[in-house]
C-alpha cells in the first residue's frame, strides 16, 4: 500500500513540474490590446497620457477594493451588534468597527474629491484626470 501511494505520488508530481516548468512559445505571443495604443505611441509617452492612465486604473482598482472592505467591514458590524446579546464588550467591539468602516466610507469620498480639485487646479476644467480618454478615441 506503501510503494502505490508512493508511486502515485512521484508520478503526480513530476506530471505537475512537467506542467508547470515546460515552456510554450504560443504564450511569448500574445498582446494586451488595452496597452497596444499607448505603449505603440511614443508621442503618448512622452505627453504623459500613458502614465495618467496607469495612475487612474491603479486609483480606481484601490477604490474598488477599498469600497468592498468598507462595505464588509460595515456589515461585519452590523451582525455583531445584533449578536451582541447586550454585552457591553461585544457591542463596543461592533461599535468601533462600524465607526472605521464610516472613516473608510469618508477616506474613499476624499480621495475621490481630492483628485478632482487638483485635476481643476492643474489642468482646468477641460480635462478631468479621473476621465482620461483611451488613446484609439482620441479627438483628431
Amino acid at each position: 500500500m506503501k510503494k502505490s501511494l508512493r508511486q502515485l505520488t512521484t508520478i503526480a508530481s513530476t506530471t505537475l513540474s512537467l506542467l508547470l516548468f515546460s515552456t510554450s512559445t504560443a504564450l511569448a505571443q500574445l498582446k494586451n490590446p488595452v496597452l497596444q495604443g499607448e505603449l505603440t505611441d511614443p508621442e503618448l509617452a512622452n505627453e504623459g497620457t500613458a502614465f495618467a492612465n496607469y495612475f487612474v486604473g491603479l486609483w480606481k482598482a484601490m477604490l474598488a477594493i477599498g469600497a468592498i472592505a468598507t462595505i464588509v467591514l460595515f456589515i461585519w458590524g452590523a451582525i455583531e451588534w445584533i449578536v451582541s446579546g447586550g454585552d457591553k464588550g461585544k457591542l463596543e467591539n461592533a461599535r468601533n468597527r462600524i465607526t472605521q468602516a464610516v472613516i473608510g466610507l469618508i477616506v474613499l469620498v476624499g480621495t475621490f474629491v481630492i483628485l478632482n480639485f487638483l485635476s481643476d487646479l492643474l489642468f482646468g476644467e477641460s480635462f478631468s484626470i479621473l476621465d482620461i480618454p483611451r488613446p484609439d478615441v482620441l479627438p483628431e
